[in-house]
């Protein structure tokens, strides 16, 4: 059975950067990805521009997330993508790991968990499902195939208006949100004052037409009176719904979603740490920049575990 020093169960941001530093300071490192290496990058919205992470003014998500994924392999972590973890226990003082694959021993844990299998948040519309797939989605396609000239996204947040600011190069685009106040960065809202994308604030889409695909939607406005727009594409970004179902069958004694740390990352349980989505803590600000900066610190945390006896070194 293999053994480890460290395992990262997570292959986002926070777990990419986690495993490459473990191996920068010598530690034996996998990390485990249940569908492609990214996260909510590559999952979600893979060409969407990141505009927010330090040394690059702009880089699409799908390659910042295999820039991550490179230098984590360039430093000798094993990647296992597409290899979900199954169950966690312990055993004879250190972690036993099965994944879909085979099982293997690690003497710390560090969980990237993120929002785990997460599922998208819906607009609550009896004619949803029907046209999902047909003018509706919740994950931005490849900029390269997008056919649509009429856009339609429903979101207030970072996401949506870096979407919005992406798919006005290729559409006639119009941002929903059923805010007054957007929740982007002030940066990125002043870009959307100087584009051409259309903004309606205390909006709402209520309805949803069309024969075989999306032809259009209903938006309720703030003075209740509505607006039917014309739409080749629905993009709905208002957030994603956890799904950590796997998670709780697993022998450790962990929480719901977000899981508490301290300021070395470190849980309440002996040798496992947390970083990303799933770690909280006081003051914490939810960003990539923050992610990476986390995997650091939990590994260095670990290697200090280890180095006072932790659950014993892996052979």
């Amino acid at each position: 059975m293999d053994a480890y020093d460290v395992a990262v169960v997570g292959g986002g941001p926070g777990g990419l950067a986690t495993a490459m530093y473990g191996k920068m300071r010598g530690l034996s490192t996998v990390v485990f990805e249940a569908e492609a290496f990214g996260g909510q990058l590559i999952n979600l919205y893979p060409t969407k521009p990141v505009t927010n992470f330090p040394a690059q003014p702009e880089l699409a998500s799908g390659e910042l997330a295999q820039r991550l994924a490179d230098q984590a392999d360039h430093f000798g972590a094993e990647l296992a993508e597409y290899e979900a973890v199954e169950h966690i226990g312990r055993e004879d003082g250190q972690f036993r790991l099965r994944t879909d694959k085979r099982e293997l021993r690690a003497a710390s844990l560090i969980l990237a968990l993120g929002l785990g299998r997460f599922t998208p948040r819906k607009l609550g519309l009896a004619s949803e499902d029907r046209f999902r797939g047909a003018g509706l989605t919740y994950r931005l396609p490849k900029l390269e195939e997008i056919s649509a000239k009429r856009v339609v996204i429903v979101g207030g947040g970072d996401s949506a208006v870096d979407t919005a600011l992406s798919l006005e190069r290729v559409a006639d685009v119009t941002l929903v949100h059923r805010r007054e106040a957007l929740r982007a960065f002030a940066h990125s809202q002043a870009r959307l004052r100087d584009s051409g994308v259309r903004l309606l604030t205390n909006a709402e889409v209520v309805g949803l037409g069309g024969a075989e695909r999306l032809e259009h939607v209903i938006v309720s406005l703030e003075d209740e009176s509505s607006v039917e727009i014309p739409t080749d594409l629905l993009l709905v970004s208002i957030g994603q719904v956890p799904d950590l179902r796997g998670v709780q069958g697993w022998d450790l004694p962990l929480g719901d979603c977000h899981q508490p740390v301290n300021s070395a990352m470190e849980t309440e349980i002996g040798g496992v740490f947390a970083v990303g989505d799933f770690a909280d803590y006081p003051g914490k600000v939810k960003m990539i920049a923050t992610a990476v900066a986390e995997g650091s610190t939990a590994a260095a945390a670990a290697e200090r575990f280890l180095m006072m006896g932790g659950l014993g070194r892996a052979a």
